[in-house]
């Protein structure tokens, strides 16, 4: 990692020493610690000289030679980040989707940053692997590092919160557009849509379930005797009172769960699919082989909508994606006259207006004239 750029008056101070008003501060360039250099200007140059020169090796090989010294190894990313997952996440109360998201941003910070010693991470180089994501990634990101090394400072493993300096960005406000049932049909009949994916959108059109509950979805939830299928919507799990729904499957719902239960993968979810390459850290990160995660389905989603062409007369950025099939399919029952009540309880959701945003949109609204009179005498 190149030093960070100095002022023309302080570039004849060496690597590590820093001017604080009258006197200077030395950083190690291990932990991070600064420490205050209340001397002349030559002795503090002398004093940074013979300290980097002490460090050196143990940049060299991030900290074994000092294990071998001291036998303490100084902690890296992987430490802090496995320390994080065991003793913060689950004190949290996330719901089992959010839990799961937080874990496949974690586990590419394992990948990425997991030899770094945490005092060798500084503003610059959280700002630079943060450079990389787009706006609203940046943003959800950014704040799940903060509380990293929110933890890293709480437990001593860091002096200060390095992700907390970065630039914060505004979320860029969604703009996509609604599924029509025209653009729906076009993905499901492209011979490049997967099958697994054309099973995914008919039961999330059916059901109304979440991305998150629509991949973990388990074949022992179906009851094909009774005609049911249970479900507990993971981001109810937050509420007072979760809810647990136990749907009655009317015709196009059991006949896509009849789909997903034939399927000749052997797998115990609803929605699974044979990878092409199994690689070790891809399957450890999943609870099943054949299992779907929320990232790999919107993914999908998004690449057999553009080469079905559905939308190619909207920008991608507003092109529709996964999460509004569960939009439209609210709107459709809305026009089969389900009530607002009844689509409400199979969509989990807390409140009537919840369920009305997602049926509004679908149409343009007709204008309605309000009949006044104006009957000022003057």
């Amino acid at each position: 990692m190149s030093p960070r750029p100095r002022k023309p008056t302080n570039r004849k101070l060496p690597p590590n020493l820093y001017p604080n008003g009258k006197y200077f501060r030395y950083k190690n360039p291990i932990t991070g610690k600064m420490t205050s250099i209340n001397e002349s200007l030559d002795r503090a140059i002398h004093l940074a000289k013979a300290a980097n020169a002490k460090l050196a090796p143990l940049m060299t090989d991030n900290g074994a030679m000092l294990e071998t010294i001291t036998g303490d190894r100084l902690p890296n990313m992987k430490l802090l980040i496995d320390r994080f997952e065991v003793e913060w996440l689950p004190e949290r109360g996330y719901a089992k989707g959010t839990l799961g998201e937080i874990g496949y941003k974690i586990e590419r910070y394992r990948k990425d940053l997991g030899d770094r010693l945490v005092g060798q991470i500084d503003v610059m180089e959280v700002a630079k692997y943060l450079d990389q994501f787009s706006n609203n990634a940046y943003t959800k990101h950014r704040g799940l590092l903060v509380n990293v090394f929110a933890f890293a400072v709480a437990k001593g493993m860091a002096e200060r919160n390095v992700a907390e300096l970065t630039l914060v960005k505004k979320e860029g406000e969604k703009k996509r557009q609604r599924h029509t049932m025209e653009g729906v049909q076009k993905i499901l009949d492209a011979e490049t849509t997967p099958e697994w994916l054309k099973r995914a959108i008919k039961l999330g059109l059916t059901s109304l379930q979440r991305r998150e509950d629509i991949v973990t979805w388990k074949k022992s939830a179906v009851d094909l005797e009774a005609n049911t299928i249970k479900v507990s919507p993971g981001k109810t799990e937050a509420y007072g009172n979760p809810v647990h729904l136990k749907i009655t499957m009317g015709k196009a719902l059991r006949e896509v769960v009849m789909e997903c239960m034939k399927s000749p993968i052997l797998s115990p979810y609803l929605i699974h699919y044979r990878p092409r390459a199994r690689r070790k850290e891809q399957v450890d990160a999943k609870e099943h082989w054949t299992a779907v995660t929320p990232d790999y389905l919107s993914k999908g989603f998004r690449k057999a909508r553009d080469e079905a062409h559905a939308y190619d007369y909207l920008p991608a950025h507003e092109r529709p994606t996964f999460h509004e099939i569960r939009a439209l399919g609210s709107w459709l029952y809305e026009q089969q006259k389900f009530s607002t009540d009844y689509v409400q309880a199979l969509m989990g959701h807390a409140t009537p207006e919840m369920t009305e945003r997602y049926q509004d949109g679908h149409v343009v609204k007709e204008i309605r004239y309000v009949e006044v009179k104006a009957d000022l005498a003057i």
